[in-house]
Formats: structure tokens, sequence, C-alpha cells
């Protein structure tokens, strides 16, 4: 049986210089990834958009914020950035975005942290914004949380938009994915998080939630699920011999089980060629295909992506 082609990215949070990112990049490139991409956290990480630029200027690689937090900026700058971008990459830009979660960054910033429903609300009628923007036509917009008047944006090279990547946990989140994506990123969260605290443990129990994500997302897609791609971020990876003894240390860190540990769709460990395995038996049962890796793990995963990328078959 034959399944839609592995894609890998690689997310950076930044390096020392522009020499060793672009070294870096360059070795990413070479070992078969398709993407690079970067989170969008306040702090001493780079700026996604001018990492994103610099990318496309010395690569063919396509670049993805992984993901804008849509309260950190407004919609309509969000789609100027990202036209731009795509156009001086000459189409090889996709737009990956949240809502944003982490109270500790907002608190920091002095941008309020609203509730759950409030920042969904703000999220769903951002999406509107932007495809709007990316139009290429004036676009008008009166909601709750945005009001545009004849804006007009640069005219992005894809079409009708680049790809659009929605990341989420939760039912709301990833139902708006699945009618609005072209990628919907699975996230590992539980409904309360609002910090990294909450991270690891939620990663502990992802296991358990994956079917009912799978099913939120296939309910707002209806008949177009199968045209979306599906994507994870491999938030633990280790490649050793010793996957059983990892995961039970794992499991206790994380208030889990090793055997959920072992079966979280953001979680790698075992041997490289156990690795290859579990990417495919995941894509064969749960249709994840794009698989994001942290740069601290390029070495580790340069022969995995190596073999997978591109490939269909099981």
């Amino acid at each position: 049986m034959g399944f839609r082609p592995f894609r890998f990215a690689i997310s950076f949070g930044g390096t020392p210089s522009r020499a060793e990112l672009v070294a870096a990049i360059r070795r990413a490139e070479a070992a078969g990834f398709e993407v690079v991409a970067t989170a969008d956290h306040i702090g001493s990480r780079h700026a996604v958009m001018p990492l994103l630029a610099t990318t496309a200027q010395v690569s063919a690689l396509r670049v993805s914020p992984m993901v804008i937090a849509n309260d950190y900026r407004h919609p309509v700058v969000v789609a100027r950035d990202g036209a731009t971008i795509d156009i001086l990459s000459e189409g090889r830009f996709e737009l990956g975005i949240g809502t944003g979660w982490i109270e500790e960054q907002y608190r920091a910033a002095g941008i309020p942290y609203d509730d759950p429903k409030t920042r969904v609300d703000r999220f769903e009628e951002a999406i509107a914004v932007i495809k709007g923007c990316w139009s290429g036509e004036p676009f008008t917009h009166a909601g709750r949380h945005y009001q545009v008047t004849e804006v007009t944006c640069p005219r992005p090279v894809q079409r009708p938009h680049p790809p659009l990547l929605i990341a989420g946990s939760g039912r709301r989140m990833l139902t708006l994915a699945g009618r609005e994506a072209d990628i919907v990123g699975i996230s590992p969260l539980g409904r309360v998080a609002s910090g990294f605290e909450h991270f690891y443990p939620a990663m502990g129990s992802s296991a358990a939630r994956i079917d009912h994500q799978l099913a939120w997302i296939r309910e707002g897609a209806g008949p177009r699920f199968d045209d979306l791609e599906l994507s994870v971020m491999a938030h633990h990876l280790q490649v050793t011999d010793d996957a059983d003894d990892t995961a039970a240390e794992l499991a206790a860190e994380w208030d889990s089980t090793p055997e959920l540990v072992l079966a979280s769709p953001h979680v790698f460990i075992g041997p490289t060629g156990r690795i290859v395995e579990t990417l495919q038996e995941r894509r064969e049962r749960y249709g994840i295909s794009y698989v994001v890796f942290g740069s601290a793990n390029l070495e580790a995963v340069e022969p995995i992506v190596t073999k997978l990328a591109g490939t269909r078959c099981a």
C-alpha cells in the first residue's frame, strides 16, 4: 500500500553566528530535509521571519515557522511578511500558525493572556484575515477581534496561497485545522497547558489521545481529509540500544508508563533502524508523514532522513 511521501523539517532556534547557521542549513539540505523551521518563542531565540528569509537565501529548502503565535502579531503583518518571503523565495514558504500558549512569555512581553476560548476565537478570525489578505484583492473584515478595511498585501507566488499548517491539540483547534489547513500539526499538549511544566507530562499521555485527535481532524475536514498532510514534532528523540530502560526513566519523569512513552507519536527511542520502522509504522497507522526534528538532533537523524525522505512505501 502506498502512503503520502515522508517529508522532514529541521527546526532551528538560532546559532551563535550566520556562518554556523548556514553550515547547519546546508548540512540538513544535503541529508534530505525538505523544510527549515523555527519556533516562535519570546526570548533568546532568533526572530522567526529573518531566520527564514536567510534560509531561503542560502538554500533551496522550503521555510516555515513552526509555529507563529497568533497573539504576538497582527494577522495583516503575518500575511505581508509571509507573502514577501514567498515572493523572495520563489514559492517556498509554508505558514505554520497556532494560537500561542506559553503564559510566561505573554507576561514577559506585556501581552494579555486570555482564556482559551478567546484565544481560539481570535485565531479563527486571524485565519480569515490572512487568507483574505493573500487573495490579491482589497480585503475587509469586521470581526470582534480584528477590523480591517480595504487592506491590500503582496500576492504570494503559490496559489491559491502558501500551504497553511495549523497546529493544535484540542477538539476545537483540530476541527478548525481540518477545515482550514493544508497541513495539520498535532500537538501533545493537554487542555490546561499554559507552560512547559505541563509539556512533558502531556507527552507521556499523548498516545492515549492521538485517535481522538485524528477523529477531530476528520470531523473538520470531511471529504477533504485524505488531502491533508499530518505532522508531528519529534519532541524527544534518543538513538540508543536501551530503549526499554530509557522509556522507564522517562515514564518516571513524566508520570506515565514505559508503554505509553514508547507509543507517543512525539517520541522516538531506539537504534536507528528501529526509529525508521517506527516512522513507517506511525505513517501506516495514523497517516503521519511530515516530521519535524530539532536541530540538536541533526547528526543523529541524518541517516534516518536520508533513508526515508520522499519515500511512499511502507
